[in-house]
């Protein structure tokens, strides 16, 4: 073959130059460059997949001049432009290498030939083959090499699962380290190490393009500081334009990305934009974008095979980067009219707060609630985006509210967990450009999953937020929502006094508004705050204050539970299965007190229901509806308790059960 091609050999050395400032990736180039690790009697393959501007082209080169030696023979490397608009015939490439190679005669036109004669003119060689920015499968099957002393490693943006035998590297955004290295690095003079870059690296969404870019702009302006160059980019309307270097912008990465991308898929990257926080599930995706859940899962799988979003650990959460989320926010500027990305967002708005409050009830279904309406209160705006929660004409076909609503308790509690940073996100977001409204509707919703969860930071700042807003619209029931939040989370937090003063506040604004059960919630939580400073008699009055009132408002706190029966003698399984009381009584954590756990045993198991629902909080009547019996009995039950224990108040009972330890 050789002598038929007039053959010259040589030791080819395609490889492009070494990124001199390369830094960090260690555990990717230990991958790419052990032998020790590569299947037996094969070719070593590799694929690095990334998004664009991930360093790729870097990692590959660099991993190619490690392992240099391993494969003296022959390096070869191409840049096969599979997102230029026009990649590379395969041709070209062969008959490149092929010259490369030695080969100083006429080469066929025939792809089948030229393949046929680079796998003889390989064989038996120790080579090293790069493919760089590879469109699909079928561009890079025949640039392979197929001896078992070679290593091929592929650059792609799209996942090529097609490749038999492949081991896939993925790169993402570098790690905090390795981002702040890279920089000091590049900048090498220019760098003084005192300069505090966490927020220029954040900016730049930790992607070694932009930080390149970055630390090209700074070297091209010894005037320019660190943070000089942060003010600049803050500005997320012209960010993507800043960051550009020369003809290396990441404006443009980004645009070859998107042209890559299906019509429709192009649609859905666009509405990504309008998602708030870092993840998002095909759900959230489908009512954006206006299609159904099936078509946003297969729009979303295919945009994470070519690295447009990226699939997450947790099954069925999806991200965006930083920067790839402003260039859809520009496309959807460009690409959309306004009303329609009105439209989306306000559908979009919907769903969130109609399953937000369908998730709130099964984790907590008896919690003192802004009605749905009260979202704006006495507004009239048709522009108001909660008002129109639950609106059959806001939902992708197929879909509805009830029927992504999360089945059961443990379902919301998982929503909820999986949601809550991106809730906090959309409120900061409606805090700054939307409805004011949902600043406080969230927080309010979710004031039972917090309890539950404690997650007492994001939960204050949640609610100050919603206080904040709710003051700015002179919404009286929203600023009682709020007190009665920040109270809970301060309560939670061991701050009992600023507790106290938010409760105090809450009754002020339930009286001012009309909003009574609101009021009972405060008188119950006040009787908490009171006991927890040993004040019985205080502890006592706002008891009383919360029973009468709860009695005036006929019992509309407990209507919406179902009656459950305990019967005579059920244990104590049957009453920790028990809906929860109406909105979270504030006490002391319990206590394990051997002579009251004593005195504990010593009452009836019926007694010891009655007891624990006494700690719940509830009447006589609502205690009387869950055991199925009269207030009598209860009365019978409660003074048969006051007489074994030898105590006098409900209060005491409360405190009795928290001593023994008893569930409650």
């Amino acid at each position: 073959m050789r002598s038929a091609l007039d053959w010259a050999p040589t030791r080819a050395r395609l490889l492009p130059p070494d990124t001199t400032d390369f830094t960090g990736r260690l555990s990717e180039l230990t991958a790419l460059t052990d032998s020790s690790t590569f299947p037996a009697h094969t070719a070593g393959l590799f694929v690095v997949i990334g998004a664009g501007g991930t360093g790729k082209t870097a990692l590959a080169v660099r991993a190619a001049r490690l392992a240099g030696d391993d494969y003296p023979d022959a390096h070869l490397y191409a840049d096969l432009g599979g997102y230029t608009g026009a990649p590379t015939p395969v041709p070209d490439v062969l008959r490149r290498f092929l010259r490369a190679l030695g080969a100083t005669g006429p080469l066929p036109e025939d792809q089948d030939e030229l393949v046929g004669m680079f796998r003889t003119a390989l064989a038996g060689q120790r080579c090293l083959v790069v493919l760089d920015d590879a469109a699909d499968e079928a561009q890079v099957r025949p640039l392979l090499p197929t001896g078992p002393d070679a290593l091929a490693i592929v650059t792609s943006r799209n996942w090529l699962g097609g490749l038999a035998g492949a081991l896939p590297v993925r790169l993402g955004p570098m790690s905090d380290a390795e981002a702040a290295a890279m920089l000091a690095r590049v900048l090498g003079a220019r760098w003084t190490g005192t300069e505090d870059v966490d927020g220029l690296l954040a900016l730049c969404g930790y992607l070694p393009l932009a930080i390149r870019i970055a630390a090209a702009r700074l070297l091209s302006r010894p005037q320019m500081s660190v943070d000089d160059l942060c003010d600049q980019l803050r500005d997320e309307r012209r960010r993507l334009k800043r960051l550009t270097a020369g003809d290396i912008t990441v404006h443009g990465v980004l645009t070859s990305s998107y042209d890559g991308l299906e019509p429709g898929d192009r649609r859905t990257f666009r509405r990504l934009a309008l998602l708030r926080g870092y993840d998002f599930c095909p759900e959230a995706a489908a009512h954006v974008a206006g299609i159904t859940r099936e078509e946003a899962q297969e729009s979303l799988d295919r945009m994470a095979d070519r690295s447009v979003v990226r699939a997450e650990s947790e099954t069925g959460r999806y991200s965006l980067h930083s920067l790839a989320r402003l260039f859809a926010a520009d496309r959807l500027t460009v690409d959309e009219e306004p009303e329609a990305v009105l439209a989306a967002e306000a559908g979009h708005l919907r769903w969130v707060l109609s399953r937000l409050r369908a998730a709130a009830e099964l984790v907590n279904p008896r919690m003192v609630r802004l009605p749905c309406t009260q979202a704006k209160a006495e507004a009239d705006d048709p522009k108001v985006l909660t008002h129109a929660v639950g609106h059959p004409g806001n939902h992708p076909t197929g879909t509805s509210p009830a029927e992504s609503a999360p089945a059961h308790r443990e379902a919301a509690l998982a929503w909820l967990d999986a949601e809550r940073h991106n809730l906090l996100a959309l409120v900061r977001h409606h805090r700054r450009l939307g409805d004011p409204a949902v600043c406080w509707t969230i927080p309010d919703a979710l004031r039972g999953y917090y309890h539950q969860r404690r997650h007492l930071r994001e939960w204050i700042r949640m609610a100050e937020i919603g206080l904040a807003a709710a003051r700015h619209e002179r919404n009286l029931r929203a600023q009682a929502a709020m007190h009665l939040t920040l109270g809970m989370a301060g309560f939670a937090a061991n701050r009992v006094a600023d507790a106290e003063d938010h409760y105090q506040r809450t009754v002020e604004l339930a009286l001012g508004s009309g909003w009574q059960e609101i009021e009972a919630a405060a008188y119950r939580n006040l009787a908490g705050v009171a006991l927890a400073h040993g004040d019985t008699a205080t502890s006592e009055k706002y008891l009383s204050l919360w029973a009468d009132l709860n009695e005036r408002l006929d019992l509309r706190l407990n209507s919406a539970v179902p009656d459950i029966e305990i019967p005579e003698g059920e244990g104590q399984a049957g009453a920790e299965n028990l809906p929860a009381a109406a909105e979270t009584f504030d006490v002391p954590q319990p206590g394990h007190d051997a002579a009251a756990a004593e005195e504990w045993s010593g009452l009836s198991r019926r007694e010891q229901t009655v007891a624990r629902l006494v700690v719940q909080g509830l009447t006589n009547q609502q205690i009387a509806k869950r055991i199925r019996c009269s207030p009598e009995t209860v009365k019978f039950h409660l003074r048969n308790i006051f007489r074994k224990l030898g105590i006098g108040s409900r209060v005491e009972i409360a405190r009795f059960v928290l001593a023994s330890g008893a569930p409650s």
